[in-house]
């Protein structure tokens, strides 16, 4: 028994030191790969500020990138290709070309590791690899003869299979590459996309849709479907309009007021308040005694903004709402009207005969609002 225990016990000390030695041979090639690393983008650095901003565009005169740094050297460019804008996007847009790397998106589309597949996506919005040459960068010198360019046509519809890619952060890599190119025709799969999300996703991944500018609410207008029939991307068009503050929209959002859909209505009611137009108060008004808390919620919120000081009758009286998100967002609209909406909130809550949940919400706002100075 004892023999078996030390055999045991020197193979589990066998394993033990060589699992050791693996762990810091890992260590030290990670910290050397690290320190490559930091070294290339400084000199690269150097030389980028250089190549952009001291005239020095001619080709060739950033200077060689050895290949086994290409791939170092991509992650580098995207770094900074969102960075810029003009004549410097279009130089940076022109080494990633001359780089190469860009013949091996449509292998890097399909590879195995989600990592590989999401950076191939970034890297085709980023770079605008969809747009052909004649809309590209302009020429820094002639191209070299060693590798002719491709046309760049073609690589989109590589990336929009990813949107159905099981790995969340590649979807939302493919979404963003597609929105970037600004080309609408991606506009209804991205759409897609984001409506299979969960609702309280939505609203996060409106940075996505915005990637195509502002001609895509225009074409929401003309393409969705009714919203009497799908009020779903309708949602996300009231939600971009107040991400846009797009005032030519107002009058949609009138009529999806008009729509009985809880989601589209509080939508709209966001994007009003943001809009901030006086004029709609009169129509946001008979929200306030909807039976739906959620949209007497943002219509307490509204009515503030709107109305002004005309609103705090209705504003008094939401804050008895049973519901406490109502009275919370009422009794703040009391507070950002200044003078006239805290007196109201001061009155309530000396009111020994006013409604118990209204005086405790008043109390808490004021104390909130003399926390923080507010008059």
């Amino acid at each position: 028994m004892l023999p078996a225990l030390r055999w045991a016990t020197a193979i589990l000390a066998g394993l033990v030191g060589a699992l050791a030695l693996v762990g810091a041979f890992m260590q030290v090639s990670r910290d050397r790969q690290n320190r490559h690393r930091i070294a290339c983008y400084q000199d690269w650095e150097t030389r980028l500020t250089d190549f952009l901003f001291k005239g020095t565009h001619d080709h060739g005169s950033f200077g060689a990138v050895p290949r086994a740094d290409h791939w170092l050297f991509r992650d580098f460019l995207s770094r900074y290709q969102s960075t810029f804008a003009g004549l410097e996007a279009d130089l940076l847009r022109q080494l990633y070309l001359d780089l190469g790397i860009h013949l091996s998106l449509p292998r890097r589309l399909q590879s195995r590791r989600p990592r590989a597949r999401a950076q191939a996506a970034l890297e085709i919005g980023a770079f605008r690899l969809d747009e052909p040459a004649e809309h590209g960068p302009p020429p820094l010198a002639k191209q070299p003869d060693r590798r002719p360019h491709q046309r760049l046509h073609g690589y989109l519809d590589l990336v929009l299979p990813l949107l159905e890619d099981p790995v969340p952060f590649v979807a939302h890599a493919a979404a963003r590459a597609l929105a970037h190119s600004r080309n609408l025709d991606y506009a209804s799969p991205v759409l897609a996309w984001i409506e299979r999300q969960e609702l309280y996703q939505r609203e996060r991944k409106l940075r996505v849709l915005a990637g195509f500018g502002s001609d895509l609410l225009p074409w929401m207008e003309d393409n969705l479907e009714p919203p009497e029939r799908r009020p779903e991307p309708w949602i996300l068009f009231a939600l971009l309009v107040g991400s846009h503050r797009h005032r030519a929209s107002l009058p949609r959002l009138l009529a999806l007021l008009k729509i009985p859909h809880v989601d589209l209505r509080v939508s709209a009611l966001k994007a009003l308040i943001i809009l901030a137009d006086p004029t709609v108060y009169p129509a946001v008004l008979p929200f306030a005694s909807d039976p739906a808390w959620e949209i007497r919620t943002q219509a307490a919120r509204a009515l503030g903004v709107l109305g002004g000081p005309s609103a705090i009758p209705e504003l008094l009286r939401l804050m008895a709402d049973p519901v406490y998100e109502a009275r919370r967002n009422a009794a703040q609209s009391l507070v950002d009207l200044g003078h006239a909406g805290v007196s109201a909130l001061t009155y309530v809550a000396d009111d020994p005969a006013a409604d118990r949940f209204a005086r405790d919400i008043a109390r808490e706002r004021l104390e909130w609002a003399d926390e923080r100075g507010h008059p």
